[in-house]
């Protein structure tokens, strides 16, 4: 194709404004809206911000110590707003979601590099109107967390990766810096960590070099450990455990009967922001499918060429497994990444399907981009309904209550919550979190069933969440409200034993396994025993379960 570098650059910087003012406007909606949309994560995490800017320490009630979240963004840009403003909430939350659009927008930097230096310009141009367009990647990415700035990282990363002279020392030394503020950033990007670290030494191996090469990798291994080291030391030393507690707890939470199917390694395919599986209808058979032929479509036309992104194809599998079989999850937040990988390799397949065939290609390429953003865009809007009309619409209701605690609680109301970030940045007062993601203690109150003692302990005066999801909570995990089977967070080994054992019997070779269950538990006494509903907000689409405000008696 005969473009002059000009043109190029005009095309460049016009798909990557259009794409910045994308991000602006949904920065700058109000926030009933965000209040639709977004997370209570996101709240939370700008709680944890606000409080360290306030000289509070890391903490998301103004009390407990918290590692449950990651850390660089908040304790970096997420804190900058409140520095300045430290009481305009409406500000700081706002700012927040600006700083995020900004570093969603500045991807398109090292995306562009990464897909040029593979392939070609027009890999790159691809990539950039594929991300800078999706409107579900604008969702996920301004969302005043820690998203927007781990894909930056997880980018950079990569293009840095494999641009580096692997043989000299202070390359090394920069990735080794680069590929920890990534992990400190999202520490999921400790599977792109292996994934570059396993390229490296497959390529070695390959070219007969491992004896040459080994002791640059094993400095950047090194090096990058070393640099996370006070990270997981704080989490030793003050919480008893390298991990967060937020991976811990939502391990704990996802471990019952329910959690787990063969089906849940191609979950991230389903909600990956990409390509919508969604859309197109969910099934295991079908997402296979699709799988399959994007593998095949990027082989065909990529070929021998994708043995330079052998960190990027090492790393695809990783997180399926890991979110899939090791944490139960499928939340497409945890799979942004993800998607840009699969972004970056239609991107490169699309150009050398245009290089190869330009005769056919010239239309076809543009076809299928189209369908792409196409499918996004209904997804999205799809996403928009269901989000004005869901039964589980609370969070707008969840605002108001916090505005209420806010002016009608005395001052020294100590509050427990399960979804606690809305609270704890709007409602003014100390909001404890007792689902375990923020509050390290939690694990343990499980495990022992001592949730009411735990409460009572802390000198808790008021519970809130929807009142029915509150009160089989404290009942669940109470050894007052009556006995119920043992539970226990199965280790790694025993989960992977349990898909085997799925797995079989799903070829009628074996018994399926038995699992604790979380329902069927009937408590012996009624929640009202020990609290007293001091006020309720109906929430929208379901009038059963209202947002309650207790007072624990």
């Amino acid at each position: 194709m005969n473009i002059s570098v000009k043109a190029i650059r005009g095309l460049i910087i016009t798909v990557s404004v259009f794409g910045l003012l994308l991000r602006l406007i949904f920065a700058l909606l109000p926030l009933q809206t965000h209040l639709l949309v977004l997370e209570d994560d996101a709240w939370m995490v700008t709680a944890i911000a606000r409080n360290w800017a306030l000289g509070q320490g890391i903490t998301a009630d103004g009390i407990t110590p918290t590692n449950g979240f990651h850390p660089l963004y908040p304790l970096t840009l997420g804190a900058l707003p409140y520095v300045v403003v430290p009481n305009n909430l409406a500000f700081g939350f706002t700012a927040n979601l600006v700083i995020c659009a900004l570093l969603a927008s500045a991807v398109m930097w090292p995306l562009w590099h990464l897909l040029k230096h593979w392939m070609n310009w027009q890999a790159g141009l691809f990539g950039l109107v594929l991300y800078a367009l999706n409107p579900t990647l604008v969702r996920l990415t301004v969302n005043g967390m820690e998203t927007s700035m781990a894909l930056l990282m997880w980018v950079t990363t990569l293009l840095v990766a494999v641009k580096i002279k692997p043989e000299k020392l202070s390359h090394n030394l920069g990735l080794a810096a680069l590929t920890a503020a990534m992990i400190l950033t999202r520490l999921d990007g400790a599977l792109l960590f292996a994934s570059i670290a396993a390229a490296r030494l497959i390529w070695a191996l390959r070219a007969k070099r491992l004896r040459s090469e080994l002791p640059m990798l094993t400095t950047y291994v090194g090096v990058t450990f070393g640099l996370l080291v006070p990270y997981f030391w704080r989490n030793l030393t003050v919480f008893g455990s390298f991990s967060p507690s937020s991976g811990k707890a939502l391990t704990y939470l996802h471990s019952y009967v329910n959690s787990y199917a063969i089906s849940n390694g191609i979950d991230g395919w389903y909600v990956n922001s990409a390509i919508s599986m969604e859309i197109l209808g969910r099934s295991v058979v079908g997402a296979a499918m699709w799988l399959a032929i994007f593998g095949i479509f990027v082989g065909l036309w990529v070929g021998r060429q994708l043995w330079l992104g052998l960190p990027l194809l090492l790393y695809l599998p990783i997180p399926l497994v890991y979110y899939g079989y090791m944490m139960q999850q499928d939340n497409p937040r945890h799979f942004v990444p993800w998607s840009l990988a699969v972004i970056i390799l239609l991107a490169w397949a699309l150009a050398a399907m245009l290089q190869r065939l330009p005769s056919i290609s010239y239309l076809a390429v543009p076809a299928i981009i189209a369908g792409v953003l196409i499918v996004q865009t209904l997804d999205s809007s799809q996403f928009w309904r269901e989000k004005e009309t869901a039964p589980s619409q609370s969070q707008p209701t969840m605002y108001q209550a916090a505005l209420w605690m806010r002016d009608n609680l005395p001052s020294d109301a100590l509050i427990g919550a399960k979804n606690s970030g809305i609270y704890q940045y709007y409602s003014g007062h100390h909001v404890l979190n007792i689902d375990g993601k923020l509050n390290n203690d939690i694990l343990a109150v499980y495990d022992q069933r001592r949730m009411l003692d735990y409460l009572r302990e802390k000198g808790v005066t008021h519970l809130i969440d929807q009142e029915g999801t509150m009160a089989d909570h404290v009942q669940f995990y109470s050894y007052q409200f009556g006995e119920r089977p043992e539970h226990r967070v199965p280790t790694t080994l025993t989960q992977f034993k349990i898909y085997g054992q799925l797995l079989l019997s799903s070829l009628g070779v074996a018994d399926k396994p038995v699992l604790d269950r979380r329902d069927g538990f009937v408590p012996n006494q009624p929640f009202s025993s020990i609290t007293t509903v001091i006020q309720r907000f109906q929430r929208p689409n379901d009038s059963n379960n209202p947002i309650a405000i207790f007072e624990l008696n």
